[in-house]
């Protein structure tokens, strides 16, 4: 696949999106810069939505529910329903068998999804069938020693996320990636990964649409999670420049893009010719 550059225009006839019946947005460099909306990120949801274009988001947090983003996305200007959202604890709990034991180092969001796809949560490592991992600020030793002890017994390995860092007001902090790297050393062992730059968010995504009316396009800014999982999902794929990639970048990418685009609001500009 090319890339392809779209360039600003001020007609709304004709628009990319046109060629697509849905659209999966990552959040965080798409719709966010930190705790401020990207410039035409609320007023492309609402055209979009204006258009019957199914829209979902597809993030990699998973340590808030679908209603606390929303929410969180609602108080910067952002419409969005909770059912819009698909999370990495979804994608997870998608992956997992009802009735599996499972030891968790994670957030109240992440256990509440699990629980609801009737999996067992258990504290002492040698009941667990599986040992998922997600974002936790307050992981403590104990928690990583039982984690290991469990996979050393043969326990299923699965990780919401891999992001080795999360932006912050000042420097980056740990992110998830950096919980699962302690556990890969210790045993050896590699994860299931639920998020992105797997398929399985994308498709959790996708379940929120009814019936597409056409192809789905999946959108963010990092072509290592973003495109990555948007190609590994089956679907075309757009990168923007308002977040982790630069022009130079971009330029550069692999996998390319289907789509290189200014920003978020290019979607309801026309295609290049």
């Amino acid at each position: 696949m090319g890339i392809f550059v779209t360039r600003v225009v001020t007609t709304m006839t004709d628009a990319l999106i046109d060629r697509y019946g849905a659209v999966v947005l990552d959040v965080d460099g798409v719709l966010m810069r930190g705790r401020e909306p990207v410039p035409g990120a609320a007023a492309t949801l609402s055209a979009l939505r204006a258009r019957g274009v199914g829209v979902a988001l597809a993030t990699n947090n998973a340590s808030r529910s679908p209603e606390d983003i929303a929410g969180w996305l609602g108080q910067a200007g952002l419409a969005v329903e909770p059912w819009m959202v698909a999370t990495s604890s979804q994608a997870t709990a998608r992956m997992m068998r009802g009735g599996e034991r499972a030891f968790v180092i994670g957030m109240p969001a992440l256990r509440h999804e699990l629980a609801a796809a009737d999996v067992r949560l258990v504290d002492a490592p040698d009941e667990a069938d599986t040992v998922v991992v997600g974002i936790d600020p307050q992981v403590c030793y104990p928690a990583l020693r039982d984690a290991a002890a469990a996979l050393f017994g043969g326990a299923r390995f699965v990780a919401t996320n891999l992001d080795p860092n999360l932006p912050d007001e000042d420097v980056p902090r740990p992110g998830n990636g950096a919980i699962v790297a302690v556990l890969r050393v210790t045993t050896e062992r590699e994860p299931e990964v639920a998020g992105k730059p797997g398929g399985e968010l994308i498709h959790a995504a996708i379940a929120t649409f009814a019936d597409p009316s056409g192809p789905v396009l999946t959108v963010g800014d990092r072509v290592d999670t973003d495109i990555v999982a948007g190609a590994a999902a089956g679907c075309d794929t757009a990168l923007v420049l308002t977040g982790a990639t630069s022009a130079d970048g971009a330029a550069v990418a692999e996998p390319a893009p289907t789509w290189l685009l200014d920003d978020v609001s290019a979607l309801l500009k026309p295609p290049p010719q």
